[in-house]
C-alpha cells in the first residue's frame, strides 16, 4: 500500500479480512444461535483477534442462513459490523470443517479511532473453514479455501479521512491439483488514492507532477502445469491511469509439487524458501512500460530545475549514456539500450525488457552469478530491451 496505517488499524484490517482468510481462532464466547451453520460460523469468527460481541436475528430459508447486524470486536479498539451475512450451502463435514457453497456479506464497516475501512458487498463461493481443532492449532485446510471472491465499494480511510476507494476486487481459482490451485486470476478495478493522504514526501513528489489523484487497475491470471513443474504468468499488469503502466509475464521450470508445498511450508521463513528456490529456473521474462504522460511530466520538471528546455535536458541524457553503460562490457546490449532509451526519451511511447535464454537458467546460477560478475548477468539470460515497438 502506499500509506502506512498504524499497527491497531492494521490489526482492525486483519479482522475483517479474517473472514475471506479463516486464519482464527475460536474462543466461543458468544451465545449459540441454535442454528448448527451459524455457530459454526460464529466459532471460526470469534477468535482471540476477533470476538463477537453480538449479532441480530438469525433466519434459516431454504439451504441459504442469515444473520443480521454482526458485531466483531478486535480486543483493541476497533469493531466490525456487518449489517447481513448470508452462508448458503452450509455443511459440517466429519472432520470438522464447515463447507459452504456461498458466503455474502453486506454493509462491512470496520471502524478504529486512527481508521477505518468499508465494504459494500463481499461474495465467495466454494468455501472450507477450518474446524474448531484446527483453529486451536492455528491452521486451516490446505487450498486457497474458496474458489471465487468479489469485494465491491470499498472505502478505506486512515484517522484524518478517506485515504482510497477501490470499486472493486475479483480472484478467482480456476483449476486444482488435489489440495493446491493450479490456475486461477486476479483483478482489482477502480482504485483512487487521494494524493493529499499519502506520506508527506510521496505526496510532494506526486503533487509536483500534477496529480491530485491516482487511479489504478491492477490484473493477474497464472497457470501452474503440475506435470511439466512450469508456472505461466501471461500478464500481471498494473495500470495507472494517466501516468503509466506496467506490465510483467514470466514462465518459471522446475516448479515441481514438492517445491510448491516446501514453499507453503516454509511462507513465514524467508530465507529457508530462498535456498527452495535453487533448482527453480527462468524460461523466459518481460517487463513493459506504457508511458501515459507520466516520462514527460518528469522530464519537464526536472528540465526545468535545470534551467533548460526539455530537448537540451534529454540530449544531456543521452549524450552521457556511452559512459554510464561501459559497465555492462557488452557493446551489442550497451547499443541496444542507448538506442532504446534515446528514442524512447525522445517520444516516450514503451519500453521492453526481454529475458529469452535458450534454455532455462537456474535461479542458483542467476545469483551466484549476481554476486560474482554481475556484468554478465544480461548474457546468460538473453536480455533485449526495444523502445515503442
Amino acid at each position: 500500500m502506499m500509506f502506512s496505517p498504524s499497527p491497531r488499524f492494521a490489526l482492525g484490517l486483519c479482522t475483517a479480512v479474517s473472514l475471506i482468510t479463516l486464519q482464527t481462532v475460536p474462543a466461543l464466547a458468544f451465545d449459540p444461535t441454535g442454528n448448527e451453520v451459524a455457530d459454526a460460523f460464529l466459532s471460526v469468527v470469534d477468535a482471540q483477534e476477533g470476538t463477537v460481541e453480538s449479532y441480530g436475528a438469525v433466519d434459516a430459508s431454504g439451504d441459504t442462513v442469515t444473520i443480521e447486524q454482526l458485531v466483531v470486536a478486535d480486543g483493541g479498539d476497533g469493531k466490525v459490523t456487518i449489517a447481513r451475512t448470508m452462508l448458503g450451502g452450509g455443511e459440517i463435514l466429519d472432520n470438522g470443517r464447515l463447507k459452504l457453497e456461498s458466503l455474502g456479506l453486506e454493509s462491512l464497516e470496520l471502524k478504529a479511532d486512527d481508521g477505518g475501512m468499508s465494504v459494500g458487498t463481499l461474495d465467495a463461493t466454494q468455501l472450507v473453514l477450518p474446524s474448531p481443532a484446527e483453529a486451536a492449532a492455528k491452521t486451516s485446510p490446505s487450498g486457497p479455501g474458496y474458489r471465487t471472491v468479489e469485494i465491491k465499494s470499498i472505502q478505506i480511510q486512515d484517522e484524518d479521512g478517506k485515504v482510497a476507494d477501490i470499486q472493486s476486487i475479483t480472484s478467482t481459482i480456476d483449476s486444482m491439483d488435489g489440495d493446491l490451485p493450479t490456475s486461477g486470476s486476479f483483478a482489482l478495478n477502480g482504485a483512487v488514492v487521494d494524493v493529499k493522504e499519502l506520506e508527506v514526501e510521496e505526496a510532494k513528489t506526486l503533487s509536483d507532477l500534477g496529480y491530485e489523484t491516482l487511479s489504478l487497475d491492477v490484473t493477474a491470471s497464472g497457470k501452474w502445469d503440475v506435470d511439466a513443474a512450469t508456472i505461466d504468468i501471461p500478464e500481471l499488469k498494473i495500470d495507472a491511469k494517466d501516468a503509466a503502466s506496467l506490465t510483467l509475464s514470466l514462465s518459471l521450470g522446475g516448479v515441481t509439487r514438492d517445491v510448491v508445498e516446501q514453499l507453503e511450508a516454509k511462507s513465514d521463513k524467508p530465507e529457508e524458501a530462498m535456498g527452495l528456490l535453487q533448482n527453480v529456473s527462468v524460461v523466459n521474462a518481460k517487463i513493459r512500460l506504457d508511458d501515459a504522460s507520466l516520462t514527460g511530466r518528469i522530464l519537464e520538471q526536472e528540465a526545468k530545475k535545470s534551467g533548460v528546455d526539455v530537448p537540451t535536458y534529454v540530449g544531456g541524457l543521452t549524450g552521457s549514456l556511452p559512459l554510464m553503460l561501459g559497465m555492462l562490457q557488452n557493446k551489442d546490449l550497451e547499443g541496444q539500450v542507448a538506442k532504446a532509451v534515446t528514442d524512447y526519451l525522445n517520444a516516450p511511447g514503451s519500453l521492453e525488457i526481454t529475458a529469452a535464454p535458450g534454455a532455462p537458467v537456474p535461479f542458483s546460477q542467476v545469483m551466484g552469478t549476481a554476486m560474482l560478475a554481475p556484468q554478465m548477468i544480461p548474457q546468460i539470460l538473453s536480455v533485449g530491451i526495444a523502445a515503442n515497438q
